[in-house]
């Protein structure tokens, strides 16, 4: 049990170094990094928090300001991208209810 919290020390060690090179990249910027892991990673990063809400896809962690989310592999739904057309305006049918409109009003 110890070599597995020393390895894990290591990787919080190195995460950390992670967020200090990202910070002094863009040190007024917030941060977020996202790791997709695959199951086994996942339950061992899970397996070192134990004060912490870990949701069931998802872990977060702070170091120093900047947000570190571990996601469980394919537990994401991608949003889908929705196409707005829109239809051109017509200069003619624009001018044709302004004209509409005046020559109306010059009537009455």
């Amino acid at each position: 049990m110890g070599e597995n919290q020393d390895g894990f020390e290591n990787t919080l060690t190195s995460l950390a170094l992670i967020v200090d090179g990202i910070q002094s990249l863009y040190p007024t910027s917030k941060s977020v990094l996202i790791y997709e892991l695959k199951f086994s990673d996942f339950q061992y990063v899970k397996s070192n928090f134990k004060n912490i809400k870990i949701d069931e896809n998802q872990i977060k962690i702070d170091i120093s300001g900047t947000e570190i989310v571990f996601i469980l592999e394919n537990s994401y739904k991608e949003e889908e991208e929705i196409e707005i057309k829109e239809e051109p305006i017509k200069k003619e049918n624009i001018k044709n209810k302004i004209l509409k409109f005046l020559s109306f009003k010059k009537g009455s």
